[in-house]
């Protein structure tokens, strides 16, 4: 639409008197080619659609719409406040999402196409109207062939908030754009195992999925917040690569997020405790996914990771129960008390089994010496090579494992039980690690205190922070050329008087450079130190 703004002074605008009758059906054809102002001729021209639109705006903004005001066969469309009887021009005077949402709903409203496209429908929409629009186009959305007045509708967007799933079919209907410019892609038809109840789960934040081409999943919001610390304190943007990071809520969730990962051609990656690897959904990803099956073959594992695994989880168990019978102390004494609460070793569970084999292998992470003292070298290194051969054979398939055990183990705060750490003591930790991260200062004393958990953020995809250093150079050469010009041309100025000089030849670069100290020698030779800003 229209806008009142300063340029109106200096140029003539063709609406400035309003909006000329004999010209309402070429206003209209601009509709079509993206121009905002048909609106206002559709809502002259049809008071059902008026109705509709003033009605809405009256119940959100309590706003009232005026259109027939004439002048000399000008509409001069108005609006003003409920109670209030000043009027402004509603094409020039009002507020961008109120003009924004006029125009949306009256299109949506009306009946004249049968499909609406509609490009960033969420731009000057505060969230909640966003929603709203979302709202109302649900009721409308539909097959025109087979419902009273339905339309196709395509929203283009890049709004969290405008990608409104609730159902299944929802989900199968996006259609996503990756960041190479290949061919988009759409999820295909979900089988019935696909949750509804998952689609609504999907807030805001995790619907960044959808937008980013290399999503990143982590077990937890703790987790998230670590990642996402990590890797601002390192001077690197997740989000300026394309990635986000999204917590999942337990194994279901992740296999769904896997399935569409699958549909959409995205390149995931997931960062696991080490229980993940014994237990639950990540085991039953790695026997039945492809991708990793051909990892696990080129590292000469076998594409059966079961065959690999089993042995290893049979020595891990040996260690464990030779463990559970020693008199175990010191370093130890937190890992004796875990397998004590496990029971007899002879009746363990099979889940048991699985908990005892963590907690050994979180041990040897965190007091390898002490492990070896109490069982063997020979053994330790066994399993060690093991499991880090299988660890490093996932990586190459984005699938990080923390050998250390829980995520909180390679938090220096932490000072709970490392094989069963409280669920609650997490978030004082992590929130004082965030704490923490900043005062480090550089990548070295930040791989220092988080060692493996580092490293494994590290590998995510991310860029650095934008650098100024090439650009800046290109500018500080030219304002050297203007400086040595200066000093050759007026050999007998002082520094005062060349900065002067510099400011009024290149008043662009005041802000950025200035002469901090200048001295002359005979022969006009000079020495310069130029003040850089900090950018």
């Amino acid at each position: 639409m229209e806008q009142a703004n300063f340029f109106s002074n200096l140029w003539s605008s063709p609406f400035e008197r309003g909006l000329d009758k004999n010209q309402f059906s070429h206003i209209k054809e601009a509709g079509g080619r993206g121009a905002g102002l048909d609106a206002i001729v559709l809502l002259a021209e049809r008071m059902d659609l008026r109705v509709q639109v003033e009605a809405t705006l009256s119940h959100l903004f309590d706003r009232e719409v005026i259109l027939d005001e004439w002048d000399s066969g000008r509409l001069i469309p108005q609006a003003r406040r409920r109670g209030d009887d000043t009027r402004y021009r509603l094409d020039r005077e009002e507020c961008h999402g109120i003009k924004e949402l006029l125009v949306l709903l009256t299109h949506l409203y009306s009946d004249e196409h049968q499909c609406l496209i509609v490009d960033e429908p969420e731009l000057n929409l505060h969230p909640q109207y966003q929603s709203f629009f979302m709202q109302e186009a649900r009721k409308l959305a539909g097959n025109p062939l087979t419902g009273i007045n339905k339309k196709v509708l395509f929203l283009v967007t890049h709004s969290p908030f405008v990608l409104d799933l609730r159902s299944k079919a929802d989900v199968e209907s996006v259609i996503s754009f990756g960041l190479d410019y290949s061919a988009p892609k759409q999820v295909s038809p979900l089988d019935d195992s696909f949750s509804a109840a998952f689609v609504r789960r999907l807030n805001a934040h995790h619907k960044q999925f959808f937008f980013s081409d290399n999503p990143v999943f982590v077990e937890g919001i703790f987790d998230a917040w670590i990642v996402q610390g990590l890797t601002e304190a390192s001077g690197h943007s997740l989000s300026g690569a394309g990635s986000c990071v999204i917590d999942v809520n337990g194994s279901e969730e992740a296999n769904h997020f896997l399935k569409l990962v699958r549909n959409l051609g995205k390149r995931a990656i997931f960062l696991y405790d080490l229980d993940a690897l014994f237990r639950g959904s990540l085991r039953r990803r790695i026997q039945n996914d492809e991708s990793i099956q051909k990892h696990l073959v080129a590292a000469g594992l076998g594409y059966n990771f079961a065959q690999y695994f089993g042995p290893l989880e049979q020595k891990i168990t040996h260690l464990a129960k030779t463990l559970a019978t020693n008199n175990l102390s010191g370093s130890l004494a937190g890992l004796r008390a875990f397998l004590d609460h496990l029971g007899p070793n002879t009746d363990w569970t099979a889940e048991q089994h699985q908990r005892a084999r963590v907690a050994v292998m979180t041990a040897i992470a965190q007091h390898r010496h002490d492990v070896i003292s109490e069982t063997s070298e020979l053994l330790v290194k066994d399993v060690e090579a093991r499991l880090y051969k299988a660890i490093e054979v996932l990586a190459a398939a984005n699938i990080h494992v923390l050998p250390g055990g829980m995520l909180e183990n390679y938090l220096p705060f932490f000072s709970g039980n490392e094989f069963a750490p409280d669920p609650e003591d997490k978030r004082s930790v992590v929130l004082a690690e965030l704490e923490e991260m900043p005062k480090l200062g550089t990548e070295q004393a930040l791989a220092s205190r988080y060692g493996a958990l580092y490293e494994a953020v590290h590998k995510l995809p991310s860029k650095a922070s934008v650098s100024f250093d090439e650009v800046l150079r290109k500018r500080l050469a030219g304002y050297i050329h203007g400086l040595q010009q200066i000093v050759d041309e007026y050999r007998d100025w002082d520094q005062n008087r060349v900065q002067d000089r510099l400011i009024n030849d290149f008043p662009e670069y005041a802000g950025l450079f200035s002469i901090k100290q200048f001295n002359r020698d005979q022969g006009n030779q000079f020495k310069v130190t130029i003040l850089v800003a900090n950018l």
